[in-house]
């Protein structure tokens, strides 16, 4: 494994193959996880099953616990910690928060075609290298070949996310949104809540959701919530009670009905399903 660390300000970047144990629950990273073998690798995202195909890159963020049963060579992981580098600080560099973290879809799964898969391995190669060279100016070059990775993924995201990417400013609403909800989820649950905090109507946004997204706005905030919900009752021994108002919701029954309606199983049958499932 090939890592770099700044110890004052705890600043961490590492590559790999496979997906080494410390970063396993480790709840600090965020991971590129890249099948660039021929054979396809089966994992977990929290209780979502993975079939990560060949030439397929992963994105995920330490919102997720991530299990891999079987990968042998074929898995390449980057993995890096806010310290390193902050997606939400320095978004305006590469555009990719609410998109390719935080989004939405929030692990996306990249298809890479043979120019991109080329340009791919030789990015790996050049930050291995830049791993070995020990002077004043490497953590910057790490940082400045991190970013190139993200932009060039952002860019497929962009691609195979999204409808269409021709109105940037309409991207960046759904951005924005996306953004909006990781940070309100648990307090906002209406369209017209993040359409104040965005100083736009509730229906431009339904609009531009319905153009550019698979998902309308209001099913983005319901993903996140439920999203959340399922880790509690996974990873904690909190009762369907006290998960639901932890995540806002005073009435059980309504916590409780949007569950079901989201997964088709009640909180009970969900949280009975932690021994069948390779987590934790």
């Amino acid at each position: 494994m090939n890592r770099y660390t700044n110890r004052e300000i705890g600043a961490h970047i590492a590559m790999a193959r496979g997906f080494p144990k410390e970063f396993v629950d480790s709840g600090r990273y965020m991971m590129f996880l890249w099948n660039d073998g021929a054979q396809v690798i089966s994992l977990y995202i929290d209780d979502r099953k993975i079939e990560l195909e060949p030439y397929h890159l992963l994105c995920t963020t330490y919102l997720h616990k991530v299990h891999i049963d079987k990968f042998g060579e074929n898995l390449r992981s980057l993995f890096f910690n806010r310290e390193f580098y902050c997606v939400h600080t320095y978004d305006s560099e590469v555009s990719c928060n609410g998109l390719l973290f935080f989004g939405s879809n929030s692990s996306p799964v990249l298809k890479l075609d043979q120019d991109e898969t080329r340009r791919l391995k030789t990015l790996f190669s050049v930050l291995e290298e830049e791993f070995s060279v020990a002077d004043a100016n490497q953590e910057e070059m790490l940082r400045i070949l991190l970013k190139r990775l993200i932009i060039r993924c952002t860019r497929l995201a962009k691609d195979q996310i999204l409808k269409s990417n021709e109105n940037q400013s309409d991207i960046d609403l759904i951005r924005s949104f996306n953004v909006l909800v990781e940070e309100h989820f648990k307090t906002k649950k209406s369209v017209g809540e993040y359409a104040e905090l965005m100083y736009k109507s509730p229906k431009t946004i339904t609009n531009i959701f319905s153009k550019y997204s698979e998902d309308s706005p209001l099913r983005v905030i319901h993903n996140r919530v439920i999203m959340e919900a399922k880790r509690m009752l996974f990873y904690t021994d909190k009762t369907a009670k006290e998960v639901g108002y932890e995540l806002g919701y005073s009435d059980p029954a309504q916590f409780s009905k949007l569950f079901k309606n989201h997964t088709g199983m009640t909180t009970t049958e969900f949280k009975n399903q932690k021994d069948q499932l390779p987590l934790g």
